[in-house]
């Protein structure tokens, strides 16, 4: 039995759903469903940062720009200090605004009150930040998050799997404007996003993400103290313990994209039904319970998979 017949060996005991390892651009592991577009759950907001990169180089959205300057508020109005907060301080979750989010995900239970903490003084992983950039998104480029996913990346990466009808926008408008743009992709067109980055944004000769933007925003941003094992970039997860410059974006359930230098890109998704996500966004009690793989698991297939292909690093 090979090294990575292990790894198989390994996700059979998971609820895994697909599971894709590459090299330097190469598929060393296809397993399970890897061509099946999967809800994304948090992971979506790694993707989104990716969205931002060119519209922030070309300065159709300034990071230095406050919520009041972009006209952003909220049901029953955002507090004038909450306004203050930038559109650096969203992709960083450190906005100090802790408004009811539009969908339901458990960080918001154990916010701060609101009118705590000024804008940029205190991490807090916080869905309202990341639906709010959503938005932000639409407003200043004119183009919805969706249409910019289908143009942006989809199509200069050529993914194989897109499928534009099964992006959704979720949420409760009476509890907050700024609803949640959710993903579904492929694990193999996922990959072809990791590999890419990892490229400096460059796919097949050309830039698709600007180069100073995936530097950035895979660059520890946030640095969390002493006792955690992730720093936190523009909505990407930066794990101390792996080579430096690595990246991660995270979702609940087991949804996994991380990119670890040179070239090593490796993706974990776990299914979730419609009706659990159609539930789970809306706050109400989700129709069955979803075995999820967790951040240990992945980490110790991640290790397995570096193991078998570079057993003396």
């Amino acid at each position: 039995m090979t090294d990575l017949q292990q790894v198989v060996g390994m996700l059979e005991a998971l609820p895994t759903t697909a599971f894709l390892a590459l090299d330097g651009g190469r598929v060393v592991l296809d397993h399970g469903e890897t061509s099946a577009p999967s809800y994304l759950a948090s992971a979506r907001k790694s993707i989104l940062s990716v969205l931002y990169g060119s519209a922030v180089a070309d300065g159709t959205i300034p990071l230095g720009a406050t919520l009041a300057e972009l006209g952003i508020d909220d049901t029953g109005g955002l507090l004038p200090q909450e306004r203050r907060a930038t559109v650096r301080d969203l992709l960083t979750s450190s906005s100090g605004v802790y408004h009811p989010a539009a969908t339901v995900a458990g960080p918001e239970e154990h916010a701060p009150a609101r009118g705590s903490q000024p804008p940029g003084t205190l991490f807090h992983y916080n869905n309202w930040d990341f639906n709010a950039l959503g938005t932000i998104f639409q407003r200043c480029t004119g183009r919805s998050v969706f249409a910019a996913l289908a143009d942006d990346l989809a199509a200069p990466l050529g993914f194989e799997d897109f499928d534009p009808s099964r992006q959704q926008l979720l949420g409760r408008p009476e509890v907050s404007e700024h609803l949640a743009h959710h993903f579904f992709l492929s694990a193999r067109d996922l990959g072809r996003l990791g590999t890419t980055l990892l490229r400096g944004g460059q796919w097949a000769g050309r830039q698709v993400v600007p180069a100073s933007w995936v530097a950035d925003s895979t660059s520890v941003q946030v640095d969390r103290g002493a006792g955690v094992q992730l720093d936190y970039g523009y909505c990407w997860w930066l794990p101390r313990l792996l080579t430096p410059g690595s990246f991660l974006a995270l979702g609940n359930f087991g949804q996994y994209v991380l990119c670890v230098p040179p070239g090593l890109v490796i993706v974990h998704l776990r299914a979730v039904p419609d009706e659990f996500i159609l539930a789970r966004s809306q706050g109400t009690p989700p129709p069955t319970r979803i075995d999820t793989v967790g951040p240990q698991q992945f980490m110790r297939l991640t290790r397995a998979v570096q193991t078998a292909l570079h057993p003396g690093a």
